[in-house]
């Protein structure tokens, strides 16, 4: 259970041990545990240089575990350092190799076909991200469904920065490509928006590399491009800034997908459009002025607007008015 942390089977045996019940000394864990007393011994050692035992003195003399929230995060954040400096000295290794073994340079642009080849390419990709990795999402999913992406979830564990814009119908939990996880992956630390409409399907990482999806539509086969142009990935990444800054923030949007905006949002949001002061507002409608700000700045955040003159573009693109 503990092994990928660097912890031995006897070391895991003896730490679940103590985190039952703290023991007086390494000849009565041995009894409980029913390893040899020299094994206990040596097990121990392990753990006191993980941190993970304790060994008190005076009247609480004894051997108690190290707290596991805080002690076995702590080494696994240790180890996921230790495996990203693996991964850049991974990267350095192959460069060097492919200079010295004289490859040619990658084509700018790689057309992939089919459904597997993509899934296999896009996972390889993910697992390479050292830094950041974006992506535009709309329906439907031709390749990677989201409840099997296990490469986005290595990802977001090792630590790359994910940011997904979402296109708004697949809020929708009859669609075909249901269920999307966004509550799962936003546990993971996924920063997502969504977005009326995306422009295209898209995935880039580390801004050096990026996958584009064409329309599929009249296709028998899968196709997506694999872009390695500076410039082209570049300007990718330009159109997901344009559509990130434009996206609504989850979960703004999923409460925004439950309906229309109640009827007392809307008058406020007449009123503010007809050039009531907040005071005024506060009085027409028998409030405090606290009550109509917290209204207001409710509004702001559903329309992902920085000033009232923005919400007001937004409710009429909207058309909230």
């Amino acid at each position: 259970m503990l092994e990928g942390l660097g912890i031995e089977p006897t070391e895991e045996q003896v730490y679940v041990e103590l985190v039952t019940r703290a023991a007086a000394d390494a000849r009565e864990l041995a009894g409980r545990t029913g390893l040899g007393v020299p094994e206990t011994e040596t097990a121990l050692a392990g753990l006191e240089h993980k941190g993970l035992v304790t060994r008190l003195s005076g009247s609480r003399r004894g051997l108690r575990a190290a707290p596991p929230d805080v002690n076995l995060n702590l080494l696994m954040l240790h180890r996921m350092d230790d495996a990203r400096r693996a991964r850049h000295a991974i990267a350095e290794l192959t460069a060097r190799y492919r200079r010295e073994a004289g490859y040619e340079p990658a084509e700018p642009i790689e057309v992939i076909e089919g459904a597997e080849p993509l899934a296999e390419r896009y996972n390889h990709l993910l697992h390479e991200a050292q830094h950041e990795v974006r992506s535009l999402v709309r329906a439907p999913a031709v390749a990677v469904p989201a409840d099997d992406n296990a490469g986005q979830q290595d990802a977001l564990r090792a630590g790359v920065r994910y940011r997904v814009v979402y296109q708004r119908d697949l809020l929708d939990t009859d669609g075909p490509d249901a269920p999307l996880l966004l509550k799962e992956w936003a546990e993971l630390g996924e920063e997502m928006r969504v977005a009326v409409e995306v422009p295209l399907k898209l995935v880039l990482v580390d801004d050096r590399i990026a996958i584009v999806v064409p329309d599929q539509s009249g296709q028998d086969e899968v196709t997506a491009l694999l872009v390695r142009n500076r410039a082209m990935v570049d300007a990718l990444g330009w159109i997901f800034h344009r559509c990130w800054e434009s996206a609504v923030p989850v979960p703004t949007a999923l409460a925004e997908a439950e309906g229309p905006l109640a009827a007392d949002d809307r008058y406020l949001l007449s009123l503010l459009l007809a050039g009531y002061t907040d005071q005024a507002i506060a009085s027409q409608q028998n409030v405090s002025l606290r009550t109509v700000q917290r209204r207001v700045r409710r509004l702001l955040a559903l329309a992902n607007a920085q000033s009232r003159v923005q919400l007001g573009w937004q409710a009429a693109r909207r058309e909230w008015v």
